[in-house]
């Protein structure tokens, strides 16, 4: 046998992998959110910069740009700190700029977004506001820019990814196992049925204990379950054809023997008659001993409409008429046709024998089953009877040969469908009715 895939397994690498992208996209979202958090968070810091050195800019008497204070900052005041402002004129021409600059100037052009990202004097990133301003009195706008370094935050950003993914990667160590921990319990259930079905088949229970098995589990213990009644119900009736052959080849058996040990004046015949007979039974309990197949449907009028002219025909000469009434069309028996007319010929053969005029078969739809009554108008059966004629063997019409198993077998194969027979008086006669499964 061919090693077969692992649920487990495939159930923790689903799970695993499922965990693995979730991690991922996950620290790669968390990242950019930081990041864009700590960015806007730089670039109001740069806004409140620009608004500090806008006021302090004028035009003085000489219609020139100067600063009555400049910022305060030490990190402006610091060579190349990573601080930077400067104010250009209309033609770019640097007018001031803070010291960090030292003799160097920020590349800069009116055009583009207020925020920016620009290279520094030490070809550092700088992070920059850009805002073109008119002051009272000028002859034209000036471009102005405060900018500081950025690696403070790359390396801000940097770390909290680093330690993001870190917790995560702890995190999905501990979900794997929790995983873990919840596929093994999920799977208890499959392992207790397995265990079930195990001690079944070495013959230590009969039927699966659903009991603790979850109420999606159960379900399919149920279903076993009712797969293995109808395999001892298939067993069962075969062991009991194989009784009722031996039962029904007993007679002819015997006639041959004594007619071995007679005179042999007439032997071919006898021979022939047995050998009939034999083959009847033969076929009659081989037929009686198939598997029920639940996959099949049988309508049900065209059988027993089929059977009555039949049986008319076997009983015609004492003129008992069999009548079939009314069915509805979509009447259909879920099992093999074979096993409809074994029942159905059966009762009917049981009820014309005992019928004074007349049998009457009805067949309706009833609380999801079929029931079909096979009904006659003889003198029907005392209690004892009635109480007896089921049983395999008991033969109360002593006036044609039987072996007395046409009821035993009729219920047998009700049975195996999960059907029954039930018989009961009508006065006048004897109501035989069958439970099957519709179709």
């Amino acid at each position: 046998m061919s090693a077969q895939p692992s649920l487990r397994r495939r159930l923790l690498l689903a799970g695993g992998v499922g965990l693995l992208l979730v991690s991922v996209l996950a620290s790669a979202l968390l990242g950019e959110l930081y990041q864009r958090s700590a960015r806007d968070r730089l670039d109001q810091e740069l806004q409140q910069d620009m608004l500090t050195l806008l006021a302090q800019a004028e035009i003085g008497a000489d219609g020139q740009l100067h600063l009555r204070q400049e910022p305060n900052d030490a990190r402006f005041q610091r060579v190349f700190s990573g601080a930077y402002w400067q104010v250009a004129d209309e033609a770019g021409t640097v007018l001031l700029q803070s010291r960090s600059l030292w003799d160097e100037t920020l590349p800069v052009a009116g055009n583009g977004p207020a925020t920016r990202d620009l290279p520094g004097p030490l070809q550092q990133s700088l992070r920059a506001r850009v805002q073109q301003v008119r002051l009272p009195r000028a002859s034209g706008p000036y471009l102005a820019v405060v900018a500081t370094d950025r690696s403070a935050l790359d390396a801000d950003v940097a770390t909290f990814r680093q330690r993001t993914a870190i917790a995560l990667a702890i995190l999905v160590a501990a979900w794997l196992a929790v995983l873990a921990s919840q596929v093994h319990f999920g799977l208890r259930p499959l392992q207790r049925l397995g265990a079930q079905l195990e001690r079944v088949r070495r013959g230590q229970a009969q039927q699966i204990d659903t009991t603790g098995l979850g109420a999606e589990i159960a379900p399919l213990g149920e279903e076993l379950n009712t797969l293995l009644d109808h395999q001892q119900r298939m067993v069962a009736r075969a062991r009991t054809s194989a009784q009722d052959l031996a039962h029904a080849l007993k007679t002819p058996l015997s006639v041959l023997a004594a007619e071995a040990d007679g005179d042999g004046h007439d032997w071919r015949r006898t021979l022939r008659e047995q050998g009939a007979r034999m083959q009847a039974s033969v076929d009659r309990y081989l037929a009686a001993g198939i598997s029920a197949d639940h996959r099949q449907r049988t309508e049900v009028e065209p059988a027993a409409q089929a059977l009555c002219g039949l049986m008319a025909r076997v009983h015609g000469e004492r003129g008992v008429t069999f009548v079939a009434e009314a069915m509805a069309p979509a009447l259909r028996f879920a099992g093999a046709g074979e096993d409809l007319e074994e029942m159905l010929g059966n009762l009917l053969d049981n009820a014309g024998k005992w019928a004074t005029q007349q049998v009457r078969v009805t067949a309706v739809a009833e609380d999801g089953q079929l029931r079909i009554d096979v009904r006659d108008d003889g003198p029907g059966l005392t209690a004892e009877a009635l109480a007896r004629v089921t049983e395999r063997g008991v033969r109360l019409d002593e006036r044609a040969g039987s072996s007395g198993l046409g009821l035993a077998i009729v219920g047998d194969i009700a049975a195996s469908y999960g059907g029954r027979l039930a018989l009961q008086n009508a006065q006048p006669g004897l109501r035989a009715t069958l439970w099957l499964p519709a179709g």
